[in-house]
């Protein structure tokens, strides 16, 4: 039996959406906390959208609908599970859902590049968490 794209993203369980949905979405805000501003936070929650907006309804679907896992704690624990996360996500869509694996790196990566891009010029923090996000994307 062949497996159809809607079908994927449904044999995740409730937990495992929340992960996949929660890395996706603390990946911009790790970026967004690099150089914190108010204004800039605006623009940076408006451009952290654009390239989920752009991505195949399947990953859309991944990374929207529902809560996220709330940070807390320190920067630095923010940080740590954040990229916790991102790798557990890579985990369980290349576990259950290979075929959206790369997609979601791309737009996980394209969102939290949008992100420092927002506020004008991209800080060493910012470049500094792209880089963090990369390498927990990578594995």
């Amino acid at each position: 039996m062949t497996e159809t794209p809607n079908e994927s993203a449904t044999t995740l369980t409730e937990d495992e959406k929340k992960t996949v949905r929660s890395a996706a979405l603390r990946a911009g805000a790790l970026v967004a906390q690099a150089e914190p501003g108010f204004l800039d936070t605006f623009k940076e929650s408006f451009a952290a959208s654009k390239a989920v907006k752009t991505a195949s309804p399947e990953v859309q679907k991944l990374v929207g609908g529902g809560l996220p896992e709330m940070p807390s704690g320190s920067k630095d624990d923010v940080t740590a599970r954040t990229i916790e996360l991102l790798q557990q996500a890579v985990g369980i869509l290349t576990a259950k859902a290979p075929q959206l694996v790369e997609e979601y790196k791309q737009v996980v990566l394209q969102s939290a590049k949008d992100v420092a891009a927002a506020a004008d010029d991209t800080s060493h923090g910012e470049t500094a968490a792209i880089g963090q996000i990369e390498r927990a994307l990578a594995g």
